[in-house]
């Protein structure tokens, strides 16, 4: 499956959200931070310049990935960073994500400018596997 066909956008009244899939925790996780950037810039525009490390433990899944794309919106508003390839392991039974995260800087005079995202939310959080790992999560705007 493509990374387009794995991340669906749903409507939200007020907010954005998105639906994403793999065929793994990491790409459902990796997945997730690409649908995340997506909303705000054209994420294949973004160089591949820089790389961040990432450490994350939570205390289960659902706040895993709250806290996983907390950290990648924080890495945008702190340092204008639109990551876009991750090699991360996410351990289910530790509920913890190590790795490294690789993408460029956003300059809002070189790449489209899209919505700005406040904040991740648990209102209609879903994480599952049946075939494949599936998430729905809702992005405050």
């Amino acid at each position: 499956m493509e990374r387009k066909k794995k991340i669906k956008y749903i409507e939200h009244p007020s907010d954005v959200g998105f639906e994403t899939y793999g065929d793994t925790l990491e790409e459902l996780f990796a997945n997730a931070a690409i649908a995340t950037y997506s909303f705000m810039t054209d994420v294949d525009a973004i160089e591949e310049e820089v790389e961040r490390e990432v450490a994350i433990k939570s205390e289960d899944l659902y706040s895993l990935m709250f806290d996983w794309l907390d950290e990648m919106i924080f890495l945008f508003e702190s340092e204008s960073l639109v990551m876009k390839k991750f090699d991360i392991d996410v351990d289910s039974s530790n509920f913890s994500i190590i790795g490294m995260c690789r993408g460029g800087k956003f300059d809002p005079a070189k790449h489209e400018s899209g919505i700005i995202i406040k904040a991740v939310t648990y209102n209609m959080m879903e994480i599952k596997k049946n075939e494949a790992w599936h998430a729905m999560v809702v992005l405050d705007v």
